[in-house]
């Protein structure tokens, strides 16, 4: 199951806050200004792309849209997220930015629920094992031409696929590129992950659901592709190369001020 638990009133002393450039600097005045009147010390303020963030931080509000979230949980591994939704989807969001100052008045005052979502393991040949929030993508180099990928899961050879590439996805990021993709939506609290090929050069083809045991492995038969991971900027693989996938033990963990539920979520977003 997801992993659910209170940061309780009181609780909450010392944030940090990362924002998207893009966002309006007066919403970070009124962010700034509303935790300063609640006695909440804010410990630094940084922009998405600034790395490295303090460990010292009872929680991370950040305002933008799902990709700062996933930007944020680089920089602040480990620390529950809050976000404040400037973005066009704002599904790991917890409040709009209309609502922040009630939000911060909630959180200070009622505490507020934290759900924790099951990262992925990825590791590209021998290298040391990285962490994906919502994906990994592995997709064609060149536009004129589609990959060939030998797929085995749990050390057995499944297929060969001729495509464009594959998505490995969470329950979270299963609501992400995997969706758009053909891919199922995957409740949170669902222990596994998912593999959606990208524009099968085949009549059948289906997404597979792998449990929180499987390891997958994806070679690259022919020709170049590009890996990345939450929507960084790629790398570049080539024939021969293995990517391999697994269910982490890390989790990304998000806060939310309101009744929120992950079907609640999806119809708000979605439908």
């Amino acid at each position: 199951m997801t992993s659910c638990r209170r940061l309780e009133p009181g609780s909450v002393r010392r944030v940090a806050i990362v924002a998207s450039r893009k966002v309006d600097a007066g919403y970070l005045k009124r962010l700034e200004g509303t935790l300063g009147r609640g006695g909440v010390e804010i410990v630094e303020t940084r922009p998405e792309d600034d790395p490295d963030g303090r460990d010292q931080v009872d929680l991370v509000f950040v305002l933008g849209g799902d990709g700062t979230m996933l930007r944020a949980s680089r920089i602040y591994p480990g620390k529950v997220l809050l976000g404040v939704n400037f973005g066009r989807v704002g599904f790991m969001s917890g409040m709009l930015p209309e609502h922040m100052e009630e939000g911060v008045g909630k959180l200070l005052r009622d505490g507020i629920e934290v759900q924790e979502y099951r990262k992925l393991d990825v590791r590209v040949g021998e290298e040391a094992w990285r962490t994906a929030a919502n994906d990994a993508v592995l997709l064609k180099k060149r536009p004129h031409q589609i990959a060939s990928v030998d797929v085995s899961v749990g050390g057995e050879e499944l297929f060969a696929f001729r495509c464009d590439g594959f998505i490995a996805a969470t329950p979270l990021g299963s609501t992400a590129y995997a969706l758009s993709a053909g891919g199922p939506i995957v409740s949170g609290d669902a222990r596994c992950y998912v593999l959606v090929p990208i524009a099968p050069h085949a009549l059948v083809s289906r997404p597979l659901v792998l449990g929180e045991e499987q390891v997958t492995e994806l070679r690259l038969v022919e020709r170049d592709a590009l890996l990345s991971l939450d929507g960084e900027e790629p790398r570049e693989l080539h024939a021969g190369d293995t990517v391999r996938v697994r269910l982490s033990a890390e989790s990304v963990k998000i806060g939310r001020t309101d009744d929120w539920t992950w079907w609640r979520a999806v119809r708000r977003t979605f439908l």
